[in-house]
């Protein structure tokens, strides 16, 4: 009985210091993810150009994409109105917080220049919010505040503690008040403390240390008409979220420390029987008998133990890899922040601030760094593309016309895609008539507009997919089409293809990613060199997109 006694003090230690880890790992990614998504904000909001044009509108959008938390983000200038936000459905433009006596937030903000978070409140859908307010300022002169909604059903997703039916993970501020309950017992907002009244002693001290904001282990015991009925083992550790102090915790009943020494107990058992059988049958034996299993007992207690040390110094090194990640982080961010200069600078700086947030092992990280990095190169590209549309809006796109063989344009462009089409074994067939006309037009532009065309198709289409490029004279003009055999549109999407920004909807798009400008920027360049453009498309059996070119004088 005594070994037994010293063997379950020893797992108890060593299960409590495991679970201790666990609720650390969580509760830091929680935070860190949480600090993550303010300081988005935090960039654009301390930007020294001023408030743009478009109220944020667009860094909004950016910053909603890039952080994937936030339920909706808001700009709200400094007389208190909403004037910009992201989704625009969700958000209310021209509410005025004064009007409706739901200032005091941005007051706050106002007057102290610190990013403030509410407690959580009750949104409209019925779930719960933190509500996150940053002030913006220009040459030290307030503009208004930046309002980011996280909701908390998202952020449970992402970092729901698993358990079984008896074990269970809470959440509490700094008063006390339970913010989430895994067992689903306990009312909301009720001081956690509370539930049990005096049914529960030791409770009360291991709820003072949380709101203390400390670290660490305890036990409670539950009790009935006075007398133990369970034992609940917990684990806590602190969240700091600017403002906000909160505290997580994981609770087991001691009954998970004994499952897991239960062959120990089982082995036990049959020593105590074998030995009473042998004490009566044959004394002779017993000193033997004894020693054996005494030995057996010492190495199955020896193996357990050292299970428990190297599952307890896996997590210890998990966490001390997750600290360096996060002082990596931060002082990224203070240097690069400093050089921010534009909002593509600032997207930039975010996702490789994200590369250091997620995962510990380093095969999944380097994967999510290649992602992000991909994701960059994009947005640096979606620049590129601003600048041509912007260019084709405002009618100061210049062509650089000349007789150009349409065969050398394709050729350059199948050249230029080479890569994406062996990595996806496309078939690409060129039909052309031996008397072609050649086009007066811009060959630069005439490469862009093929190799937006053909990447659009490589992208659609699957693996060993074919590509066919026709053309034929019509009257003064060549008309060319590139057709494939991907994915296909329906026709509501087919009308609003050409539109800028604009992504058809559906798991296919989201993966191959893209600015939604190509084809907008095909089409000015078409357009403006008197030409026409138009597609057709089948979903599931490909899309044609033709246009036309004036054939050369």
């Amino acid at each position: 009985m005594k070994t037994n006694i010293e063997v379950r003090s020893v797992v108890e230690e060593q299960y409590q210091n495991q679970q201790l880890l666990l609720t650390r790992h969580v509760a830091s990614s929680i935070e860190q993810t949480l600090n993550e998504r303010v300081s988005l904000l935090e960039v654009i909001a301390k930007k020294d150009s001023g408030v743009p044009d478009d109220n944020f509108e667009s860094d909004l959008r950016s910053v909603y994409d890039i952080a994937g938390l936030f339920y909706v983000v808001e700009y709200v200038a400094e007389n208190g109105t909403i004037v910009s936000g992201y989704p625009e459905e969700s958000v209310p433009i021209g509410f005025n917080l004064f009007e409706h006596g739901q200032s005091r937030a941005f007051e706050y903000v106002n007057e102290t220049g610190e990013v403030y978070i509410t407690d959580p409140l009750k949104l409209m859908e019925g779930n719960y919010g933190s509500f996150i307010w940053v002030p913006v300022y220009e040459e030290n002169v307030f503009r208004g505040a930046f309002i980011a909604i996280i909701k908390e059903t998202d952020l449970k997703d992402r970092y729901v503690v698993e358990s079984n039916s008896s074990s269970y993970a809470y959440l509490i501020d700094e008063r006390g008040r339970i913010l989430y309950e895994g067992n689903q017992e306990y009312e909301r907002g009720a001081l956690y403390a509370d539930v049990f009244g005096s049914d529960a002693s030791g409770l009360q001290e291991i709820i003072a240390d949380q709101v203390n904001g400390f670290e660490g282990n305890g036990k409670y015991f539950l009790l009935e008409n006075g007398t133990i009925y369970e034992e609940r083992l917990v684990s806590y550790y602190p969240i700091q979220w600017y403002n906000q102090k909160w505290s997580l915790a994981l609770t087991s009943p001691s009954s998970e420390v004994d499952r897991l020494i239960v062959s120990v107990y089982l082995k036990l058992f049959i020593v105590a029987m074998v030995s009473v059988i042998f004490i009566i049958f044959v004394s002779s034996f017993l000193v033997i008998i004894l020693y054996n299993w005494s030995k057996s007992l010492e190495k199955e207690v020896g193996v357990k133990t050292q299970e428990l040390k190297e599952s307890n110094e896996s997590l210890r090194s998990a966490n001390t890899k997750l600290k360096e990640l996060d002082r990596l982080k931060t002082e990224f961010l203070s240097v690069v922040s400093h050089e921010l200069k534009t909002p593509l600078t600032a997207m930039r700086t975010s996702s490789e601030f994200l590369r250091e947030s997620d995962e510990c092992d380093i095969s999944i990280r380097r994967k999510m760094l290649d992602i992000i990095i991909r994701n960059i190169d994009r947005q640096s590209r979606m620049v590129d593309d601003l600048l041509d549309i912007s260019r084709i809006e405002s009618n100061r796109m210049k062509f650089h016309q000349e007789t150009m063989d349409i065969s050398k344009a394709i050729r350059c462009s199948l050249e230029m895609l080479s890569s994406n089409l062996k990595d996806k074994n496309m078939n690409v067939l060129v039909e052309l008539p031996d008397d072609l006309s050649s086009v007066y037009t811009d060959k630069d532009k005439l490469v862009q507009v093929f190799v937006n065309l053909l990447n659009n198709a490589v992208k659609f289409s699957k693996n060993n997919g074919n590509i066919r490029i026709y053309a034929q004279e019509d009257g003064d003009f060549v008309r060319i089409s590139v057709s494939d055999d991907g994915i296909g549109m329906s026709s509501d999407e087919l009308d609003k293809i050409f539109d800028k920004f604009y992504q058809i909807d559906s798991t296919s798009t989201r993966k191959v990613g893209g600015s939604g400008l190509g084809l907008s920027i095909v089409k000015g360049i078409i357009e403006g060199q008197g030409g026409t453009i138009s597609a057709t498309s089948e979903p599931g059996n490909g899309s044609t997109f033709v246009f036309t070119l004036k054939k050369s004088m």
